[in-house]
């Protein structure tokens, strides 16, 4: 009994105190959830959470005042949080809809928090029940995107959590991503080794030539154009939108992909745009890859964003679009450095990641393939490195 009642404690006291009433909405975003294939936990919560958090970015941002000032705040500022001390300058009916979206999120979250205590083992409720409401196992066990002692109100805090959570958040997801890459590489390059070390030398020898062959001819690929410059907008416009190049517009090209139409390009739109570059690298020859040729969609994604988007909220307003395609950046092509032109792995990383398959040794071949450095082996300054598509490259 005591035990049960310590439970209910930690759950009530911080999930659920002044409860506000559920608004209509919760039930059909409870439907529109359920309705969803991959039902798990973690799943949910990051569908949901995505989605409160563009929901509070863009009530935000029908908000003059406080669009004013996150267009001229810093990333840092936006990143850290601090961006939310002007939460006070927003109008009445703004704060009302933030408040809203405020209760259906407390109100999913109930059910989420509801949910992982019915699957806790019995010696995981004790733990829990014995922690303090406020220490670190406690915290960890509850999301922490928002501010839960004050469930009525969408306050300073619950944006300064919300901003921090969605960066922290954001920035791991792209790190996993480039790791996994790295690992498909290094996969694709020991079980190529594999393969050559079961053949004879003469068929070995032949193998390699082919190999060295097929890594010159992806490096002769069309000139890439820096994602984000007008060269890159236009030639879609032209090449992919089949309109004529004198009638190129920014506000028509932005409308065009803002394929919801809700206002936005947001990653996906983008991502969208690059595929045409994309194409230029990695689907001229045989050996084409479609992982590689997403990673580098990803990475042209990336730095469109990096350097169009203002407010660092993974969307781009046609502000945020009309800025940044106005800037001397964008009218300066300067062309890019593609996964094959780039060193993805070093010599030591790939030895390392073969001892940790097991692997006394790696299989008897050439060095490891890094696109740009064909079988040499790369220079210590590249060794360790993570790469990522630099800021402003010539590919040439």
């Amino acid at each position: 009994m005591k035990l049960t009642i310590s439970i209910l404690c930690v759950f009530f006291l911080i999930i659920t105190i002044g409860a506000p009433p559920v608004v209509e909405n919760v039930n059909k975003d409870k439907q529109h959830a359920d309705s969803k294939e991959d039902n798990s936990d973690e799943a949910l919560n990051e569908l949901e959470y995505s989605r409160y958090l563009k929901e509070v970015v863009e009530i935000l941002e029908n908000d003059p005042d406080f669009k004013k000032k996150l267009e001229n705040a810093s990333i840092d500022d936006i990143k850290s949080g601090n961006i939310a001390q002007y939460l006070g300058l927003v109008q009445h009916h703004v704060r009302t809809k933030l408040d809203e979206a405020k209760q259906r999120e407390m109100a999913r979250l109930r059910e989420l928090v509801a949910q992982r205590l019915r699957n806790l083992s019995e010696k995981e409720r004790m733990e829990l029940a014995r922690g303090d409401p406020n220490g670190k196992h406690v915290q960890q066990f509850l999301p922490q995107h928002i501010d839960h002692q004050n469930s009525e109100s969408f306050g300073q805090a619950d944006l300064e959590r919300l901003i921090r959570h969605a960066s922290k958040d954001l920035d791991e997801i792209d790190r996993k991503r480039e790791q996994q890459f790295k690992e498909y590489e290094m996969t694709k390059e020991y079980e190529r080794r594999a393969k050559l070390a079961q053949m004879n030398e003469e068929e070995r020898k032949k193998q390699e030539a082919l190999h060295r062959e097929a890594i010159e001819k992806k490096k002769h690929h069309p000139e890439v154009n820096h994602p984000g410059s007008v060269d890159q907008m236009q030639e879609v416009w032209e090449d992919v939108d089949h309109l004529e190049a004198e009638q190129f517009n920014p506000k028509s090209f932005f409308q065009l992909h803002d394929i919801n139409s809700d206002g936005f390009l947001d990653e996906g739109e983008i991502e969208a745009i690059m595929q045409k570059e994309a194409e230029k690298v990695h689907d001229n020859t045989p050996e084409a890859d479609p992982v590689e040729k997403q990673e580098e969609m990803d990475r042209m994604r990336e730095h469109v964003m990096k350097e169009f988007d203002k407010n660092n909220d993974r969307m781009l307003s046609y502000e945020e679009f009309q800025h940044g395609i106005n800037a001397d950046e964008a009218k300066n092509n300067q062309g890019w450095q593609s996964i094959e032109d780039s060193t993805v792995y070093s010599d030591q990383e790939f030895q390392s990641f073969s001892e940790q398959l097991g692997h006394a040794s790696t299989p008897h071949a050439s060095q490891p393939h890094n696109p740009a450095a064909g079988n040499q082996v790369p220079s210590p300054q590249e060794q360790g490195h993570i790469p990522r598509a630099p800021p402003s490259v010539n590919s040439h």
